[in-house]
């Protein structure tokens, strides 16, 4: 049987030598380095109805404007997936990059993914998938699940097990140690002042106590650690990132140089295991067609660079992408969608770890939506969470406690 290599496929295969499924775990048998998982938040409630639409649903087509549809033919045609029996799912037009991942067999989708309590508003249902919490009511501290499941599955002497590639901690990394915000490294991680400054910081948290003396010892030992692996010019500037060979994240824009960021500090550490980032421009109560055309652009383009680019990677890297909720399957009258219930989450890694897979599609059908107007959660983004984690980490502690 015939082997068929795609542009991405001879991408990935580095010298031209493309592995055989049967030799992966041969080639792979052993990684240096930790596991890196890559979580990109989807702020703003992302209308995976349009993102993932089943474009022959009589039902959807009925409630759906076709502008907010991705359709089956014509100049609002979706990739084809042939991901399931139950409808033809459709990605968006703009989503070719991710289209061509599901293709090489290295995605997973979950149609039907949320917060198992209902809620439309955006910081409760952040917040709560922020700490990991499945219900308002849950007892919980102020440490982000992602934070909480990097100090398990970083190496003990990680100076850096955790980046927020963007100006602040997401609420996944709050509260972890050796976790920093790095928003670049175009001029290095050196503290403000210069050689002054640090001097000044580090007589300052040298013989504190407390949680506050320890985390600036903490983010002090990170930013050094990862300075002193940056290359260098002869005046002593950092050089700017050369990712791999044909790979451009200037179409992603400000995501694209984020997903950079992260790729560099993954190749720089092999300690890093957990790094997040923010995509926003979600909520789309009105005027969607434009707007979320323009989102998932600038997100295909910036992951498939970034896949592109962490192909050479040797180790396993795994990245998940969620919203709090999606929207309403009835169109609003303002071009829009308002607040709704389930949403997608996909997750794809490696050549390496995990396969295609697409999870449960409760479908559109009255009966069984969520109140009747909301498309019904039918896999808790714990339950999902873990899966991928389980995959990409099998000997790391679990994210979540079973519910």
């Amino acid at each position: 049987m015939p082997i068929l290599l795609g542009r991405r496929h001879l991408l990935r295969a580095g010298l031209g030598a493309a592995l055989l499924p049967g030799l992966r775990s041969l080639a792979f048998a052993e990684q240096p380095g930790a596991p890196l998982l890559v979580l990109v938040n989807l702020r703003g409630g992302m209308d995976g109805l349009h993102a993932l639409s089943p474009a022959d649903s009589a039902h959807f087509v009925d409630l759906r404007a076709e502008n907010l549809r991705s359709l089956a033919t014509g100049p609002q045609a979706g990739h084809r997936l042939d991901a399931s029996p139950a409808a033809d799912f459709r990605l968006h037009r703009e989503a070719g990059p991710l289209a061509e991942i599901w293709q090489d067999g290295r995605m997973a989708i979950w149609p039907a993914a949320g917060v198992p309590q209902a809620t439309r508003s955006h910081f409760e249902a952040q917040a709560m998938m922020g700490l990991g919490q499945g219900l308002r009511a849950e007892a919980g501290g102020s440490t982000g699940w992602l934070a909480a499941w990097a100090a398990g599955a970083a190496p003990p002497d990680a100076a850096i097990a955790a980046i927020s590639a963007q100006g602040g901690l997401a609420p996944e990394l709050r509260g972890a140690r050796h976790g920093l915000a790095v928003a670049g490294l175009g001029d290095g991680l050196a503290p403000p002042g210069s050689a002054f400054g640090d001097a000044m910081l580090e007589a300052l948290y040298r013989r504190g106590q407390g949680p506050v003396a320890e985390a600036g010892r903490d983010a002090l030992g990170g930013l050094r650690s990862i300075d002193r692996l940056l290359p260098r010019n002869a005046e002593g500037r950092p050089l700017p990132y050369a990712p791999a060979v044909g790979v451009d994240y200037g179409p992603g824009r400000e995501f694209g140089r984020a997903l950079a960021v992260m790729a560099q500090t993954a190749k720089l550490n092999p300690a890093l295991v957990a790094a997040t980032v923010d995509l926003g421009g979600w909520d789309t109560h009105e005027g969607q067609p434009g707007r979320f055309a323009d989102r998932m652009r600038v997100l295909a383009r910036g992951l498939g660079a970034f896949d592109a680019d962490m192909a050479g990677l040797p180790r396993r890297w795994t990245v998940l992408v969620a919203s709090e909720f999606g929207r309403r399957l009835r169109s609003n009258r303002s071009s829009g969608t308002d607040h709704g219930r389930a949403g997608v989450i996909l997750a794809f890694g490696g050549r390496f770890g995990l396969g295609r897979h697409f999870g449960e599609w409760p479908g559109l059908a009255p009966e069984a939506l969520d109140e009747g107007v909301d498309l019904r959660v039918a896999s808790d983004y714990r339950a999902v969470f873990r899966t991928v984690i389980a995959d990409l980490a099998p000997s790391a502690p679990p994210p979540f406690a079973r519910s």
